[in-house]
């Protein structure tokens, strides 16, 4: 050990003049002063609505975390490695060290330690400059939703797994410096690389014999509180190479020569092919996913929030029906949800306030959440046993890059070969995606999940097949899917999983196939009906004539029709969820439609005094609904000011403005700092007023006529042509 101490301090006395520390801190600090330098000279703007977050972590995590990681740390590891390398390759530097008293490996491990030291710099750098830069900016540039706060177990894991990540690449990186006198040869391998790694983003795959994948993976998951382990899929890896080229290195060196190292006679070919397929197979192992797992009947929901909000319960609904599966109560901000009843994978919803999360879950899951939320937004993070489905219903559609632009470009009418052609390798591909997906932590898709997704994708193929032959041809037999083709998808959804058989994708697939060719070329909708109706009774009838009825009503402008038509399907739906879910639905459409009676709303003015809508009756009223905690609302109203001066002189258009906010206090502050021209009112009742009306998102823009009827119940924005061509059509009425 000495020894080895001994080495190591000679190699950092060497490496003093070549000027690496210099670089690492500079390349270090690169990143957090491309960040900082311009919102310290100009900072963007932060709503007071924004999330609170630490001035530190934010400035260290994300995607300047990413890049750092993924390219300057990878770049000085190349010219750092390159350089303490070529510094011995210089007039025989290594046989003159070979004459002092240490050994071989002791020089060779004393080179990789040097190497890491200096990595360590250069992440020490990045740290230090981003948490200089943002405390500088805090008291340069104020704000409420900056927080001082230091969470030190966070930045020691972060550093630790950015040092852990770069450990095989730094053993490779060594080894063909040492091995390769030229500067050029290692240089080049560590493009390409990095070239690797680029195209592994882009495509969204990794080689498993990428010895450099380990920074891709990292790139998916730089976020510690996102893994459900410390020591994840991207360590593993790194630790793997890191003992590969060592040992490659460490022998190629001493033996001077990779023949005499590993293939002079047949003992070393032996040994050395034995242990290539030890190491094929080990490697094999660490990249294989990691299969779903279940534990037990019981499923479970944990987790924290951080919030200013009084938050006394989180309720966990279907998605479907929204049925109540649980609620737990919040304390201390944590909750701790667990049931033993039998939950099948389906869709579900967090509801926490007003603010929604949705999981796939199915029986023996566990969650644990670590939640931020105000008023207006939220972010989590998520630890969980089905963490791959989660990523993968939320990140991954069911059409490669090429098939999706054929689609959108419809480039391929004239040519039903090619797109066949096109759609068949995509579902190829597709499905080999599907079968080897692993998260950032390589963990695979459950099979429940897996199979579902199979049969979507298959549904969707099947969907595109038959819009395809609407805008070619149904009767040309050359527009026709090969038979093979079809087959496969048809076979893949002879046997719906739950979840495919409320998908609206597979519904609207077996409303098309009742459709003849005939049948498409008169009144399907009524057509449809029938055929439905002639299905026997059951929860397939229920889903289809709920379906179909719904899509008719949406459509239908002229609501007495749409009454009838409602009135005569409405009996053939059995099941009471569908029933109520219809009703609500039609409610929602008659009383939003133009020409429906508008709600005499009661509106407070700043001064106090209230006043109902009606006082403008005889006017067409352009409201805009929005609050002091909506971002788009503020970044908007000017625009809503600026048109309501250009229509100043119409004396039957008129501009006003009411307020959602929940504390008139808030409304009534905004307005002393904004204020306007426009009448400005709050609405007391707005929760009430939203829920009826199902207004899910503000700013929302909506004209009544002078009746008071509604005239457009979801107006363009006003920054928007089609805002203008609106109010222009107004004042010819």
């Amino acid at each position: 050990m000495k020894k080895l101490i001994t080495a190591i301090n000679i190699e950092w006395l060497k490496i003093k003049g070549l000027g690496l520390i210099y670089t690492a801190i500079i390349l270090g600090a690169l990143i957090p002063f491309i960040n900082f330098i311009p919102s310290l000279l100009s900072p963007d703007p932060i709503a007071k609505e924004s999330l609170k977050y630490s001035i530190f972590e934010e400035s260290i995590s994300g995607s300047p975390l990413k890049y750092f990681t993924f390219f300057i740390l990878l770049l000085f590891l190349i010219i750092a490695a390159n350089r303490i390398a070529q510094t011995d390759h210089k007039n025989n530097g290594w046989q003159l060290m070979e004459t002092q008293p240490v050994n071989k490996f002791q020089l060779y491990i004393s080179k990789y330690v040097i190497l890491l030291s200096l990595s360590f710099i250069c992440i020490f750098s990045y740290f230090s400059f981003n948490i200089i830069l943002s405390l500088a900016e805090y008291y340069i540039h104020p704000n409420p939703a900056k927080l001082l706060t230091f969470d030190v177990l966070w930045t020691l894991k972060t550093w630790i797994r950015i040092f852990a990540a770069i450990l095989g690449i730094a053993a490779l990186q060594l080894c063909f410096s040492v091995v390769f006198q030229g500067f050029i040869w290692s240089f080049l391998i560590g493009i390409l690389g990095l070239g690797s790694n680029i195209y592994s983003i882009v495509e969204k795959k990794s080689f498993f014999f990428n010895p450099y994948s380990s920074l891709y993976t990292f790139w998916n998951a730089p976020e510690i509180r996102d893994l459900n382990y410390f020591i994840s899929h991207s360590e593993y890896i790194s630790f793997f190479w890191m003992a590969v080229f060592l040992v490659i290195g460490y022998f190629w060196y001493s033996k001077k020569g990779f023949k005499n190292a590993f293939l002079k006679n047949k003992k070393q070919i032996v040994i050395s092919t034995v242990l290539l397929i030890a190491g094929t197979g080990l490697l094999y192992f660490i990249q294989k996913p990691k299969p779903y797992t279940s534990v037990g009947s019981e499923t479970s929901i944990s987790g924290t929030l951080e919030t200013d909000l009084k938050i006394d319960s989180v309720k966990i609904v279907s998605k479907e029906f929204h049925k109540k599966i649980g609620v737990v109560a919040v304390k201390n901000n944590t909750f701790n949800w667990s049931t033993s009843q039998n939950l099948s994978l389906d869709e579900y919803i967090l509801e926490i306030g007003n603010k929604k999360l949705e999981v796939v879950m199915g029986n023996g899951d566990w969650f644990d959440f670590d939640i931020k939320l105000n008023n207006t937004k939220i972010t989590f993070n998520l630890k969980s046993n089905r963490k791959s489905d989660q990523v993968y219903n939320k990140t991954e559609s069911s059409f490669g890059i090429d098939f999706w632009l054929a689609l959108e470009n419809q480039n391929l009418n004239n040519n039903p070969e090619k797109f066949y052609e096109l759609a068949l390798s995509d579902w190829d591909d597709n499905k080999k995606k599907l079968d080897h997906y692993a998260d950032a932590e390589n963990n695979g898709l459950s099979e429940d999940y897996k199979a579902y997704r199979k049969q979507l994708m298959a549904v969707q193929y099947l969907n595109e097949i038959n819009n395809y032959r609407r805008m070619t041809s149904w009767s040309d037999p050359k527009f026709a899917p090969p038979k093979l083709f079809l087959n496969e998808l048809n076979e893949n959804i002879l046997k719906p999983t739950p979840l495919l058989s409320k998908n609206d994708d597979y519904l609207q697939y077996k409303l098309d196939q009742m459709l003849t060719y005939d049948d498409q070329r008169s009144n399907t909708d009524s057509i449809l009906f029938a055929k439905i109706n002639l299905l026997p009774q059951g929860k397939t009838k229920d889903q289809l004539l709920s379906k179909h009825l719904l899509k008719s009503i949406e459509i239908q402008t002229d609501s007495a029709f749409r009454n009838k038509l409602f009135a005569a399907e409405i009996s053939k739906v059995n099941g009471t969820d569908y029933k109520k879910m219809l009703y609500s639905k039609l409610e929602q459409i008659n009383i939003s439609q133009k020409g429906s009676p508008f709600p005499e709303l009661k509106l407070l003015q700043d001064n106090g005094s209230s006043q109902n809508l009606s006082k403008y009756k005889g006017k067409y009223i352009v409201i805009d609904f929005w609050a002091s905690w909506c971002g788009p609302c503020k970044q908007i109203r000017p625009v809503f000011e600026t048109r309501s001066y250009q229509y100043r002189n119409d004396k039957n258009i008129q501009f006003i403005s009411i307020s959602l906010d929940q504390e008139k206090s808030k409304w009534l502050n905004y307005l002393k700092t904004k204020p306007s021209n426009i009448p400005q009112y709050w609405l007391e009742n707005a929760e009430q007023f939203m829920n009826k009306y199902k207004i899910q998102s503000i700013p929302r823009f909506i004209i009544i006529d002078p009746e008071g009827k509604i005239f457009n119940f979801n107006s363009p924005f006003p920054d928007e042509d089609n805002f203008v061509e609106a109010l222009d059509k107004l004042k010819k009425y």
